[in-house]
């Protein structure tokens, strides 16, 4: 599969293909309806395509990278790869289409071969993006919202990143604890630490389910 590529359907093409359509039958109405039709299904084979081309080059950066070329058995085919060439041909935002594909990617990875929890990962990429995982990345230990917006940097709008942690948290991805809580775990490991409003102090960390999740993606996140 790595060696192969699919061309997507150009603009100029699809308009040549219908005024070959119209000329065949001078239908206006006939005509709008058909391209209507055929731009729906054009965009959803492109949407295809593109995620297809996108794991061919995650294939051979695989490859590159443990020397085992990654195997696509019909089994596979079916239970990984459809469902989710299903959810991307109706995708319109291209960066969730890579995500579409660096799923895959670690689906068909040799270390994911026997994992049994594609499916339940397969439920968050739709609420998900490649910032979401960014984020779960960061949040490896505890820490503040404001030292995880530091640590991310100023190349992104602050703002989101709190809409993001709740996000995170409310699917079981992050844990959040308050500044008491912290502060008795912290006492049994390094000594005192107080905060001066212990209830109003927030502090995240990644939650199991969180960080086998990211183990996962993990495996498709690759340097084309």
């Amino acid at each position: 599969m790595g060696e192969i590529r699919v061309s997507k359907t150009t603009g100029a093409e699809f308009i040549s293909i219908q005024l070959l359509k119209f000329v065949a039958n001078p239908n206006p109405i006939a005509a709008t309806i058909t391209a209507f039709c055929d731009g729906i299904n054009t965009s959803q084979v492109n949407n295809i395509i593109e995620v297809l081309n996108e794991l061919n080059l995650k294939i051979d950066c695989i490859e590159r990278q443990i020397g085992i070329k990654p195997y696509i058995d019909i089994q596979t085919f079916t239970d990984d790869i459809l469902p989710i060439l299903q959810k991307s041909k109706d995708e319109f935002n291209a960066q969730k289409r890579k995500l579409y594909a660096t799923f895959l990617a670690a689906c068909i990875h040799p270390d994911s071969l026997n994992c049994s929890n594609k499916l339940i990962f397969a439920n968050y990429l739709d609420r998900l993006d490649y910032f979401s995982i960014y984020i779960l990345n960061a949040v490896e230990n505890y820490i503040y919202e404001r030292q995880l917006v530091e640590k991310i940097g100023s190349k992104y709008n602050s703002d989101i990143i709190p809409v993001h942690l709740l996000n995170l948290k409310y699917l079981g991805l992050v844990d959040e604890i308050d500044g008491e809580e912290y502060m008795k775990m912290a006492s049994r490991r390094r000594g005192n630490i107080r905060f001066r409003n212990p209830e109003r102090v927030r502090l995240y960390k990644r939650s199991r389910l969180g960080s086998e999740f990211l183990n996962f993606m993990m495996k498709g996140i690759t340097e084309n």
